[in-house]
């Protein structure tokens, strides 16, 4: 018995030490690791903001601090130094800014007192402004960042009304004189400056001139693109059967037409309204007319 207990002994202690030499091997060699790759991160002086810093305000000393950054995370057009904000020019908030965000170039302005669109532009791109008021300008819900389509409505006089899309997607830059991307109060605005290509800047001025402009706000992830056919009067039903009443000749003469009835067998037909029935096909794009005229 007093062997057993020995034996039982002898691989407890065995045990332990097999327990505190793994211990040591594995989880010291894991902290060790640890170290040698925190050691490793290598990090930068970055300007980032010390306080909430509202559009349009100038970056000064005391809105601004240097921070160390790890390198691989910093984002393209950031600072290293307070003197490339605070001196010379200087620079003004193009956005708002929260506090501890890094500051990068797109978010600022160079120049203390002038405010542009241009830096906010992307390359090969161009700034135009349209009318608008509360209907076509969305009753004041399109605000600097969204995106909308762009629509023109004419009414010539050779033809019926209709209506063309222009661009879609196209960005918001300003509203008004606004371009504070964190505007979140509706106005209804004169004009809206917008984001499009050198062609569609070309076809919108034209059709400035020729007809009105419509703005229709999308949603933000919305990419897609719709291939839209010319819109008429005669394409505004949903593809149903639509009667319209036409107006009696207020002229006294009624069209030419075959007799109507024995005791008129040589005049004309009576004047009397009629009904225009209008058959839409069965994609609603195309309508054809059938003139009923009363008896």
């Amino acid at each position: 018995m007093r062997r057993s207990s020995i034996i039982m002994l002898i691989a407890a202690v065995a045990l332990g030490l097999v327990a505190v030499l793994f211990a040591r091997t594995f989880l010291g060699g894991g902290d060790a690791g640890s170290a040698a790759s925190s050691a490793a991160v290598r990090t930068v002086p970055t300007v980032i903001a010390a306080a909430d810093i509202n559009f349009g305000e100038k970056i000064t000393p005391d809105k601004v601090k240097v921070v160390d950054w790890s390198a691989g995370t910093l984002p393209q057009g950031s600072f290293q130094r307070l003197e490339d904000l605070t001196t010379g020019a200087g620079r003004t908030a193009m956005r708002p800014i929260v506090a501890n965000e890094i500051l990068t170039e797109k978010s600022l302005s160079t120049g203390a007192n002038r405010l542009s669109t241009a830096p906010l532009l992307n390359p090969q791109m161009r700034a135009i402004s349209v009318p608008v008021n509360e209907v076509s300008g969305v009753a004041g819900l399109i605000f600097p960042g969204d995106r909308v389509d762009v629509f023109m409505t004419r009414q010539p006089e050779e033809a019926l009304p209709y209506a063309e899309m222009l661009a879609q997607g196209v960005r918001v830059l300003a509203v008004g004189l606004d371009m504070n991307v964190g505007k979140d109060k509706p106005e209804i605005v004169k004009s809206a400056t917008i984001e499009v290509t050198p062609l569609q800047a070309q076809k919108i001025t034209l059709a400035v001139t020729v007809g009105q402009v419509n703005l229709a706000l999308r949603h933000f992830t919305d990419e897609s693109r719709v291939r839209l056919q010319t819109a008429q009067v005669m394409d505004l039903n949903d593809g149903t059967i639509t009667r319209l009443v036409r107006k009696p000749n207020s002229g006294g003469s009624a069209p030419a037409g075959p007799p109507q009835g024995g005791g008129n067998s040589g005049g004309q037909a009576p004047v009397g309204p009629g009904v225009v029935v209008m058959r839409g096909s069965d994609g609603g794009t195309k309508t054809s007319f059938e003139s009923v005229i009363g008896k």
